[in-house]
């Protein structure tokens, strides 16, 4: 049978857009893969395993580069035979060039995945952002990275005087909280030694631990409850110190972390810091201006309850001559053929009427007694009074003896 590009069964697929197009993209490109596999299989008259190989996409890659490498040895092998070289040779470079244009596709597939959980990163932060309050901001933390940033389960913990304690987490199989999380909530593990735990402490970054049978974790929670075969870490930071840890990784699905995950789960982290300081901080803030209120609301009633209460708050009152009943004022005569008293002096009669001593006068008016003084004679003066008693009298409009009253 003579091949030409004419029967290539499949040509360049539209990249479909929008979360159900990039998994729908996925599945297409999965399909031509399996295709081109029994194609080269077909063509090589080989047989090789497929089940598992083809059902994780993080190996595509490595698949369609082994098919590649299988049909290039077998251009090469026939090279010497012309007979073969002309039908089964066209097929198989047929075959070489699907190859490498599915790998192509497989490459702007992971670059446009690595794009789209970074956006999906910051969108999750973005909608934290508006959180009211910090414990909002901790209940959503593992979910987000879960439903938006491609994990399959999270764990948060605190960090405090060298303790690990686990604290919150989300995972894509719900029944798994109950079945082994839940013994571990606020229980203290000991970080010693040279976890990746422990290395966070000090150096402040993210850990990717690609295979847990082959490196120091804490097992116990890691490996025998979480039964997980590899995971990313990264610290929460608060200033320079590390308050909490971000665990996460791809389980239940078989897929194990890579470099990607461990920069995706960084960036989360280090927003989510800066967002629950900013929060806490915030939080304090409402709270402080929330006792200023409460004392200002305080006072203000206080000096209302004070004002209410009928006290006599006029300058007479602080030279203890004011009477205790109420008593109806007269008017004061502050006008005389010796001219119109000022105000100072008119203020200066109304506590001579009253009987306060030139002394008392000074202090509540706060001025010197000499200026007191002077202040009388002028009064004495303009009213043309003898003395403080005629002066007094005439003011209030009483006669007095000599007045030719």
């Amino acid at each position: 049978m003579t091949v030409t590009a004419g029967d290539r069964r499949h040509s360049m697929f539209p990249v479909p857009v929008g979360d159900r197009g990039w998994r729908r993209r996925e599945r297409e490109l999965g399909d031509r893969l399996a295709f081109l596999h029994g194609e080269v299989c077909d063509a090589l008259g080989i047989e090789l395993s497929r089940g598992t190989v083809l059902a994780s996409s993080e190996s595509w890659t490595g698949v369609v580069s082994d098919l590649a490498r299988l049909c290039v040895d077998r251009l090469r092998a026939m090279a010497g035979h012309a007979d073969e070289a002309d039908e089964a040779g066209l097929r198989t470079c047929l075959l070489i060039l699907d190859l490498h244009e599915l790998a192509f596709d497989l490459g702007q597939h992971e670059r446009d995945r690595r794009t789209r959980r970074l956006a999906a990163c910051s969108e999750g932060l973005a909608r934290m952002r508006v959180l009211p309050h910090s414990t909002d901001l901790l209940d959503r933390a593992c979910e987000e990275l879960v439903r938006r940033c491609g994990f399959g389960r999270a764990v948060l913990s605190r960090v405090d005087d060298g303790v690990w304690r686990p604290w919150m987490a989300y995972f894509s199989n719900g029944d798994e909280f109950e079945s082994w999380f839940a013994g571990w909530v606020d229980q203290p593990i000991r970080l010693e030694g040279r976890t990746p735990e422990t290395t966070l402490l000090t150096e402040c970054r993210p850990v990717a631990v690609y295979d847990t049978a082959n490196t120091v974790v804490h097992r116990s929670i890691i490996v025998d409850s979480g039964r997980s075969d590899s995971y990313v870490v990264a610290p929460l930071m608060h200033g320079t110190s590390v308050v909490g840890f971000l665990h996460a990784d791809h389980h239940p699905a078989s897929r194990r972390v890579d470099d990607f995950d461990r920069d995706v789960l960084w960036a989360f982290a280090e927003g989510f810091s800066h967002l629950y300081e900013r929060i806490v901080l915030a939080e304090r803030l409402r709270t402080q201006r929330d006792q200023a209120r409460e004392i200002l609301s305080s006072a203000v009633e206080s000096v209302s309850d004070f004002c209410d209460a009928g006290i006599d708050f006029s300058p007479h009152a602080a030279v203890g001559a004011m009477p205790r009943t109420p008593v109806a004022p007269h008017p004061l005569a502050t006008g005389h053929p010796g001219g119109e008293l000022t105000a100072r002096e008119s203020e200066v009669l109304e506590l001579m009427v009253v009987g306060a001593t030139n002394g008392a006068i000074a202090e509540t008016l706060v001025i010197s007694e000499d200026t007191v003084k002077s202040h009388v004679k002028h009064i004495l003066r303009k009213l043309g009074a003898a003395n403080r008693s005629q002066a007094i009298a005439r003011s209030l409009g009483i006669a007095v003896h000599g007045d030719g009253v």
